[in-house]
């Protein structure tokens, strides 16, 4: 029987020592997906810096709309510096400690994010709607009946 109970806690300490290692594994996956995603968010946040200190040129330099823009870019450049200087696991406490303060705030937000992406998504397949409007031959000469009457 002491074989038995051996064989037990053999198979119970590899267990564990299993359990422990896909933890570390699906750990540092995530957090190197997060990182990834925080390195294309900081891109895109610059990029819209950039934007709109390219925007506020357009305009006299004294102008409202230059100021206006000017402000905006610096606000978006401080964006990405935050983004930049923080981890991930603080930016995530940041996140939860925010939206427990301001639970409708962050709801309202979450559900604006969400209706711009949906725009934005549907926008990519309207356009591409149209260009298989125009290789199907039933829609251009529906199209070409309609403009000729």
């Amino acid at each position: 029987m002491p074989n038995t109970q051996s064989t037990i806690d053999t198979a119970k300490n590899r267990a564990t020592e299993l359990a422990n290692d896909a933890t570390d594994y699906v750990s540092t996956a995530a957090q190197e997906q997060a990182e990834h995603a925080r390195s294309e968010a900081i891109d895109t946040v610059e990029s819209a810096a950039s934007a709109a200190d390219a925007a506020g040129r357009e305009f006299d330099s004294d102008s409202l709309q230059a100021a206006a823009l000017n402000q905006i870019g610096d606000q978006i450049s401080s964006v990405a510096a935050q983004l930049r200087d923080k981890p991930v696991d603080e930016m995530v406490d940041d996140v939860a400690v925010f939206a427990r303060k301001n639970p409708l705030l962050f709801l309202g937000g979450a559900a604006l994010i969400g209706f711009a992406a949906a725009r934005f998504i549907k926008s990519g397949e309207g356009s591409h709607a149209a260009r298989e409007d125009e290789s199907d031959p039933w829609s251009g000469h529906l199209h070409n009946a309609e403009v000729q009457q």
